[in-house]
């Protein structure tokens, strides 16, 4: 064979390495050139290659481009490698990502629902506190009870208040009681939860009788949770929830109770001082309001109050213009009864918290208006005049026109004294008659 032939031959032997370790690497790089240099050695019929600085050029540049090719195929290996690790490092990344958005998600639909309900509570709250101002203890404490069952679903419940007679509690209000008769009328202080609880004020619930034995000696087969209802830092009676479903009863319940007793306490206060009023005996015979004698110590209080601590009153005088007119109709007992009527028409409408007292004339009622500022005054009174346009009086089913005037005063522009706002409150009624 010619030595062009050699040539040849040794040239395509010298593109097997290199061909072969770009496909698959070094090692069989050299192993196809070791098979290859044996194979033209060994087999026969092949062309005879002499050792000359031709066949070490052609070796040379053999080993040189297979260990380029080599260390190329290596870094494009390890680029890849890397690339495909921050590809997949950057899907779970993702995948990561998505997920904590999906729980990120889901927690804000819950936040966002709790706020929701959070407002919603709170305007129920509120309006249930409302239901309060007025000075009926029979409709507070029904009030008490009736925002558990909102809050809590309270199915059965209790209100005991101590009797300074027999020195027990007695219920004064209750709520899921299907069979009065057969229910403990009245409770003693040394023998029963509501007792202890009243006599300790402190809080019982059933969750305690795990933790101590201290509650072993009474009856609990009555009562869930029991709280002491604390009027001017004095205990006044137990409210005692008596039922509610077992997924209710939680620390978080206890805590609405506790918020609803505490918000309860100030109309508590209010309602209880003025019931003591009434005790006094110096009440109207015909209607059984406070006289102005009651109503001058009152207010007097008030102030007093009011000089050591955030607050207002007011002082609202309502009058029947048109009194002498209707005297020789109707007679002044009748007129006076229809005029303080209108104070359970007062609780039901104006849900704001006063006090109702006689006036110096048998036609004139007074008031006294709490945590309401000078303007807050005179749209009450504004108020009070709209819904008495549209109020039809009626004496034996015959509607009588009555015209009416309001007198006011406010204790942040005329609470100097109990004087000073009773004049000034007068002073307009009589500019209303001319």
């Amino acid at each position: 064979m010619p030595e062009a032939g050699s040539i040849l031959v040794l040239s395509l032997w010298a593109l097997v390495a290199p061909v072969v370790a770009a496909f698959n690497g070094l090692a069989w790089a050299l192993a196809s050139a070791a098979i290859g240099g044996t194979a033209l050695a060994l087999v026969p019929g092949l062309p005879t290659i002499k050792l000359d600085d031709t066949l070490v050029a052609i070796i040379t540049a053999t080993a040189a481009s297979t260990a380029f090719v080599s260390f190329t195929r290596r870094r494009l290996t390890s680029f890849r490698a890397k690339l495909l690790g921050r590809y997949r490092n950057a899907i779970h990344s993702l995948v990561e990502i998505r997920k904590r958005a999906e729980v990120f998600e889901k927690v804000n639909r819950v936040l966002e629902n709790r706020v929701s309900s959070q407002k919603d509570s709170i305007t129920i709250l509120h309006d249930q506190v409302k239901k309060m101002a007025s000075l009926n203890l029979d409709q507070a404490l029904d009030t008490i009870l009736e925002t558990l069952v909102l809050f809590a679903e309270m199915s059965c419940g209790s209100i005991w208040r101590m009797d300074e007679h027999t020195k027990q509690l007695v219920p004064a209000a209750t709520l899921g009681w299907q069979d009065y008769a057969l229910r403990d009328v009245t409770l003693d202080l040394d023998s029963t939860i509501e007792g202890y609880v009243f006599r300790n004020r402190k809080i019982f619930s059933l969750r305690m009788l795990l933790d101590s034995s201290e509650f072993d000696r009474f009856a609990t087969d009555r009562t869930v949770i029991t709280m002491p209802i604390i009027i001017g830092s004095k205990p006044w009676g137990v409210l005692t929830v008596e039922d509610l479903p077992f997924e209710r009863y939680s620390q978080y319940t206890e805590t609405i109770i506790a918020i609803m007793l505490s918000l309860a306490e100030p109309y508590l206060r209010q309602i209880m001082e003025y019931e003591k009023l009434n005790d006094q005996n110096e009440v109207d015979p015909e209607t059984g309001h406070p006289l102005l004698s009651i109503l001058y110590r009152t207010l007097d209080g008030d102030l007093e109050r009011i000089r050591h601590e955030p607050g207002f009153v007011s002082l609202v005088i309502l009058e029947i213009a048109n009194f002498d007119d209707l005297l020789g109709r109707w007679g002044r007992e009748r007129i006076k009864h229809m005029l303080f009527s209108l104070k359970n028409d007062f609780d039901t409408v104006m849900k704001t918290k006063y006090k109702a007292f006689h006036f110096k004339e048998d036609n004139q009622l007074a008031m006294l208006i709490y945590d309401l500022d000078q303007d807050g005054t005179s749209f009450f009174c504004l108020d009070l005049l709209t819904m008495l346009s549209k109020y039809r009086f009626a004496i034996d089913e015959i509607e009588t026109p009555v015209e009416l005037i309001v007198g006011f005063s406010s204790s942040t522009q005329s609470g100097e004294s109990v004087d000073v706002m009773l004049g000034a409150a007068e002073h307009l009624l009589s500019v209303q008659r001319l």
